[in-house]
């Protein structure tokens, strides 16, 4: 067997901390420098459905997809010692046990790579053309910054206020997911809030319920993607391929069998339908080139210094305007990539390419020369909007009704949130 693999290099923020707590709660936040192409990503030789996720950074670590049959992998142990170069391949559904954790009262130790779960997270998502990149890691060493309950309803209101009041002052990012040992009640493995990414409750709660790492990271991508706006499958409307049914899809109600690595179309469509509707600022802000870990590269998506364009990988693009191995524009095109290319062409002068989304917000047009939609504007702040209910604040109409709507959708007064099950089949 033949593995084609790619460095992961867009995994981790080049100024990746990692905080933890002493006995008395003082943090202490540090970079870390990680073992450059330490995780690659690919799909089996001649093997068209095939995906493969691998982390090199201490023994091996991760997993092949062949169709629907999924393949685990990690470093070989011996009487509870890992042997080195030697490793364990084995089918997903032979993985009969809860992953154990140490603890000492209420204090939760965990320890398995952290960068391994936003490995598969990331490439789940690198099919809708969003890059999930590790910017901090936050360890709870000797007590939890909140009581963890078996309730997630509880646990996740707990910590996205912790969030609120503590991460977001100290570290810039877009999202945050807590992953605990505590078993929550019934058969729920995680929690989060609709379509609340680039907000204070923009998170969500995950259960570590696998004793492999791609069980809490299948758990991670399904709720983030509740933050984006996705709702679960319909099983009788929704498919991820033609092979798949729904229940192997990445928004699926429960996990079966085989933990998902893709999302349905009905996925595809609300994410869409959010990013339109929503327009959230934060995940229009690529990162710049010194925040991405190992700097330039053709082929991480990212359009950087020195390319014309840059679609992804071979294997991924798609994009018929741009050669995904020079990173430079095909002949005859003018643009690749942006609200204000259209076919490989600029569109002409004063094309609307953001409209307005609201009272507070301005209408952008294309200006000819760019394929990039202007920055987005907003009117002035302190502006009355949404019939006087409300006053602008950089572009938002934070009256209480709008709010609610922007976060839950028309019609909607109370607070929506999703969970995730597990169906206990091991």
């Amino acid at each position: 067997m033949n593995l084609n693999m790619l460095s992961s290099r867009h995994l981790i923020g080049k100024h990746y901390t990692l905080t933890d707590y002493n006995k008395d709660g003082v943090t202490t936040t540090s970079p870390t420098h990680h073992e450059d192409h330490c995780y690659y990503h690919g799909h089996i030789e001649d093997v068209e459905d095939s995906s493969v996720s691998l982390s090199l950074c201490s023994g091996m670590r991760g997993f092949l997809r062949v169709e629907e049959k999924v393949f685990l992998i990690e470093p070989l142990e011996v009487t509870g010692i890992e042997e080195e170069g030697l490793v364990a391949v084995y089918r997903q559904e032979h993985l009969r046990r809860k992953r154990s954790s140490c603890s000492s009262g209420n204090d939760t130790v965990y320890d398995h790579g952290p960068s391994g779960l936003f490995q598969h997270s990331s490439l789940v998502y690198r099919p809708l053309g969003i890059r999930v990149m590790l910017v901090g890691l936050e360890l709870w060493s000797y007590r939890d910054q909140i009581i963890v309950r078996d309730s997630p309803d509880d646990t996740l209101t707990s910590f996205l206020q912790w969030r609120q009041d503590n991460l977001l002052r100290r570290t810039a990012h877009d999202n945050a997911q807590l992953v605990t040992a505590v078993d929550f009640v019934g058969t729920t493995v995680g929690l989060a809030t609709s379509s609340a990414m680039c907000t204070p409750k923009s998170g969500g709660v995950n259960q570590d319920h696998s004793a492999h790492p791609l069980g809490v990271a299948s758990t991670i991508a399904h709720e983030m993607g509740h933050n984006l706006g996705m709702a679960h499958d319909d099983a009788s409307l929704c498919s991820c391929s033609t092979r798949a049914s729904a229940r192997s899809c990445v928004m699926a109600e429960s996990i079966g069998r085989l933990y998902p690595s893709m999302f349905s179309s009905c996925s595809v469509e609300q994410l869409s339908r959010f990013l339109e509707d929503v327009n959230p600022s934060c995940l229009l802000d690529t990162p710049l080139v010194d925040r991405i870990y190992g700097g330039p590269h053709c082929g991480n998506a990212f359009l950087e210094p020195g390319e014309e364009c840059d679609c992804g990988t071979v294997e991924e693009c798609s994009n018929p305007c741009c050669n995904a191995s020079t990173c430079r524009l095909n002949m005859g095109a003018q643009c690749a990539q942006g609200d204000c290319c259209h076919n490989c062409q600029l569109r002409q002068v004063g094309a609307v390419c953001r409209p307005s989304t609201g009272d507070c917000d301005l209408t952008e047009h294309c200006s000819g020369l760019s394929p990039a939609c202007p920055p987005d504007a907003h009117t002035l702040n302190g502006q009355p909007c949404d019939n006087g209910e409300g006053y602008c604040y950089n572009g938002q109409c934070p009256s209480h009704r709008q709010h609610c709507k922007r976060l839950w959708g028309p019609g909607k007064t109370n607070k929506r949130q999703h969970t995730h099950t597990h169906t206990p089949r091991y």
